[in-house]
């Protein structure tokens, strides 16, 4: 994998930097409630990434190929879980003194496991850039740290951009419009990496 890692960096850094059903969420989460009150879900996000990354390493990639059904089943539980996240959301911009004022790691650690994009990204990545007559494990290993390395960066960063937000405007209803135009992102990437 070494011969094919500046390749790999590149392709991590692609996917984990733009908009997804992950990025976008984190923008929202951070626009909603902070950057600090979103960082077990954050860490929540990491853990998921890794258990993903490495149970489709270990061949769990090839189940949903060879599964359509499986595959139609995760998609669907996957939107319907963005749906209950944007709607979370959404409540936040609606009730200023919510109790539900933040994002649990269990939450965040849900959102990887069930977006398409995940999935589709990490078996990409495994078929293209693992090589078969190399040892596994270290193959793995460097699969796994490189997409959580760019998923922490990206999160992290895409978070930060959405606490900004809150900051630079003072007013509620251009904060509010905002917040909606992000849920509907996050439901709308998601619902297009069902169909891709």
């Amino acid at each position: 994998m070494l011969d094919n890692l500046l390749p790999f960096i590149v392709f991590v850094i692609a996917m984990t930097g733009t908009p997804g059903p992950g990025n976008l969420t984190m923008m929202a989460i951070g626009q909603s409630t902070g950057f600090v009150s979103a960082i077990p879900f954050l860490i929540g996000t990491g853990v998921g990434c890794i258990l993903l990354d490495t149970a489709i390493a270990c061949g769990l990639g090839q189940v949903i190929i060879s599964s359509p059904a499986f595959a139609t089943l995760l998609r669907i539980v996957g939107l319907l879980y963005i749906l209950y996240l944007a709607g979370k959301i959404f409540r936040l911009q609606l009730t200023a003194n919510s109790v539900e004022k933040h994002f649990s790691f269990f939450e965040g650690f849900l959102i990887h496991p069930l977006s398409p994009k995940s999935w589709t990204m990490a078996i990409v990545a495994f078929s293209q850039f693992m090589e078969p007559t190399q040892a596994l494990l270290p193959q793995i290993i460097v699969f796994v740290a490189c997409f959580l390395g760019g998923l922490l960066v990206f999160h992290s960063s895409w978070c930060a951009a959405g606490a900004l937000i809150p900051k630079l405007i003072n007013s509620r209803r251009i904060l509010f419009c905002i917040n909606c135009i992000m849920v509907t992102m996050m439901v709308g990437a998601t619902g297009y990496a069902m169909f891709v």
